[in-house]
């Protein structure tokens, strides 16, 4: 539901073509949006509804989809889908196939039942991390790649074979191998970079809150979310720095930056990480979020206040003292964990295995 999972795909795609160049054919499909636009622009708007104003009503929602019963007993919702799937299949005779969104596990699964010939290699790129859905890797595949040894500790208890698992890194933008980050705020002058989750009011409330900060700009980001846009327009906010909407930018907003500030989604921690930038999580989606979370706790590159604004307010401070002690221990932390070229060696790695085929 979320724009990382397509984030990925065009990441590796972008990889593929540099690293084949015309010798390949990529396609990168939102089959949900093919099949049913209309309701699938409707079920987006509910989730997002879900995770920024009802958290606990998606956590239950969250549970019920990580077992693999209830996905099975989806089905007739899922017919068209699978169609779908599998006319593309046929139009496009692809040499591989990769999904970064989990449900197609389940697809791929109808699809080679009922198949006559020998299936498509078909491998998940597993764009959560630490705590994951079930659905990512209950259903068959030839392989899964993911991030980080934490996520593939998961699918080793989970009972996926060693051999399938292959941790390459998450597809950030190829951008990232040559990537300059922010440096110090040597001059204590600090930008920070706000994505704002939850209600709207409570991001007005941040926003006056970190105002208060000398030496502090802003720069906000809503995405999508045109009725929050509205609302900090009407508010004026934020005092210091700049109001952005939806944006293609996100690897340069981070690389001139010291911190980020939001909800910790797969592809933004991770864009996080390559960028170097430290990530302050103010809002938490329940589910498939709280293993991003886990994450940067475990790997001390940031921190969790969405306990209040008051304490997003804190943390900032935190990280902004003692010459910003804190915050150059996340920055250091955040150098071992960069995998700049996750995307070409993803890229280069299906190249292998189509050429296997």
């Amino acid at each position: 539901m979320g724009e990382g999972h397509n984030t990925a795909a065009r990441n590796i795609r972008n990889a593929i073509a540099s690293a084949a160049g015309n010798s390949s054919e990529v396609l990168v499909v939102d089959p949900y949006t093919r099949t049913n636009p209309a309701v699938n622009r409707l079920i987006q708007r509910g989730y997002s509804a879900a995770i920024n104003n009802y958290p606990r009503l998606w956590k239950i929602v969250f549970t019920m989809l990580s077992r693999p019963a209830v996905i099975e007993g989806m089905a007739p919702l899922l017919a068209q889908l699978t169609s779908a799937v599998s006319g593309l299949i046929r139009e496009f005779k692809p040499d591989i196939i990769a999904s970064t969104y989990p449900v197609f596990g389940y697809v791929m699964q109808k699809i080679n039942a009922a198949a006559p010939a020998p299936s498509v290699p078909f491998y998940m790129v597993i764009t959560d991390s630490t705590m994951i859905n079930q659905t990512w890797y209950h259903y068959p595949c030839d392989g899964a790649i993911v991030a980080d040894e934490p996520t593939a500790d998961v699918l080793r208890r989970g009972g996926v074979p060693e051999e399938k698992i292959h941790t390459l890194g998450f597809p950030v933008g190829l951008e990232f191998e040559e990537f300059i980050p922010a440096p110090p705020p040597r001059t204590g002058s600090w930008n920070l970079l706000f994505f704002p989750g939850g209600p709207q009011d409570r991001a007005i409330h941040t926003l006056e809150l970190l105002a208060t900060l000398d030496g502090v700009s802003v720069s906000v980001i809503t995405g999508r979310r045109k009725d929050t846009h509205a609302a900090l327009t009407k508010a004026r906010l934020p005092h210091r720095g700049n109001l952005i909407g939806w944006t293609d930018k996100m690897p340069e907003l981070m690389g001139s930056h010291h911190l980020f500030i939001g909800k910790a989604g797969g592809a933004t921690v991770q864009e996080a990480i390559a960028a170097q930038i430290p990530f302050i999580v103010s809002h938490i989606v329940p589910g498939q979020e709280e293993g991003n979370i886990a994450l940067i706790q475990q790997s001390a590159i940031g921190a969790l206040a969405s306990q209040s604004p008051e304490h997003v307010l804190h943390l900032v401070k935190g990280a902004m003292a003692n010459d910003a002690a804190l915050w150059r221990t996340w920055r250091k932390n955040l150098l071992h964990m960069q995998k700049p070229s996750a995307s070409r060696k993803i890229a280069e790695f299906l190249l292998s295995r189509a050429g296997a085929h």
